[in-house]
């Protein structure tokens, strides 16, 4: 009872300090409308006299959900089961034959993957864990918590598979003080004196400078750091087909509507495969790029709106400028629209944002149409 009364005294005299213009009249009155009590939970710990209170979210817990039991689900996925499979990123694939190989004969086989998203880190790694035929731990980043790396931690000491591949996808979200506690894990498979049975640590990130900033001795104990490249538009097509013989084989999608697909999608394998299930659906490959408002060579609306921005703009400008010009989030020009825009030539960076001739051709030419 007694450390009851010191919980609710902590959290209503917090309250109070963050809204001193209404006392609450009961405990309820000091949480807001959108609170809910089943996402916190609360700990209270004792050192000598000193009480703390320690609230957090918990983790996910799957065992209250009913699995599906009716007719078995169609599938509208393909991934690649085989390196052969997975088209194009050629030099990965080759790094991919030495991370197995120093795997299997027990040596430490790390490895970053670093590339723009909808390229197939994940499918990358994935197949990786089933050329080892090992246990394969998936995580997100920020999901993961001290707890939940206990968990981990004890999931790889308990797995009877002779390999385990530990995946953290969009590394970049984990808490950076967490990630640290990663540096025993991966360098010498021991945490706090206790040993950790061996196993392959795999990353992917879209933001590999977030962790070079915060994390980079955590990066220098990973030793294979792959880079994806953006693909091309003769493997866009190749991955397209395949996609297409996998789960729509009785459609018929003609070579040029495969080629335009190939040419709009910034070269993007997620993109051009939303593109081509759109055209099963509608048949007019022209109504699907309006529909995605893709005006030219991939560039959307919002690309133009960008780079009309710079144009009528005399002088640089910085990313949150011209993110607010271009009615977008400072963080959503960065991953969405800037990449693309700065690698094909379109705008520069010195190192804020200016047109480049090739960008202004571009407007003077959708003037004209």
């Amino acid at each position: 009872m007694l450390q009851l009364m010191i919980i609710l005294a902590i959290i209503i005299s917090l309250s109070l300090c963050n809204n001193k213009q209404k006392k609450p009249d009961t405990c309820t009155d000091i949480f807001s409308d959108d609170f809910d009590p089943s996402k916190v939970s609360m700990t209270l710990t004792s050192s000598g006299q000193e009480q703390s209170v320690v609230l957090k979210e918990p983790t996910f817990d799957t065992s209250r959900i009913k699995s599906y039991d009716g007719e078995d689900i169609k599938s509208f996925e393909f991934r690649p089961q085989n390196f052969k499979q997975f088209i194009g990123q050629e030099e990965a694939k080759e790094k991919a034959k030495t991370i197995i190989s120093k795997a299997q004969r027990g040596i430490k086989s790390h490895f970053l993957v670093d590339g723009i998203k909808g390229h197939g880190k994940t499918t990358y790694v994935e197949l990786v864990a089933k050329e080892l035929d090992a246990k394969l731990i998936e995580r997100i980043g920020r999901q993961i918590d001290e707890e939940g790396l206990v968990n981990i931690v004890n999931e790889i000491n308990a797995s009877e598979e002779e390999f385990v591949v530990f995946f953290i996808d969009e590394f970049e979200t984990m808490d950076w003080k967490l990630i640290k506690i990663l540096n025993p894990m991966i360098e010498s498979f021991k945490i706090s004196g206790k040993r950790i049975k061996p196993f392959t640590f795999a990353g992917a990130t879209i933001n590999k400078h977030i962790l070079l900033k915060t994390n980079p001795d955590t990066l220098d104990r990973i030793p294979h750091h792959i880079k994806f490249e953006r693909y091309n538009s003769e493997e866009i097509k190749a991955i397209l087909f395949q996609y297409k013989e996998q789960l729509y084989g009785r459609e018929i999608v003609s070579s040029q509507v495969m080629d335009s697909i190939s040419k709009n999608c910034k070269f993007n394998p997620r993109t051009s495969i939303a593109l081509l299930e759109d055209f099963i659906i509608e048949g007019d490959i022209n109504k699907v790029l309006k529909n995605s408002k893709i005006i030219k060579n991939g560039l959307t609306v919002k690309d133009i709106d960008i780079l009309q921005a710079l144009n009528l703009s005399k002088r640089a400008m910085g990313a949150n400028a011209l993110a607010m010009k271009a009615k977008l989030n400072e963080k959503e020009y960065i991953v969405e629209f800037e990449p693309f825009l700065v690698e094909y030539g379109y705008i520069d960076r010195v190192p804020s944002r200016v047109i480049t001739d090739k960008g202004r051709e571009l407007i003077e030419e959708l003037k004209e149409v």
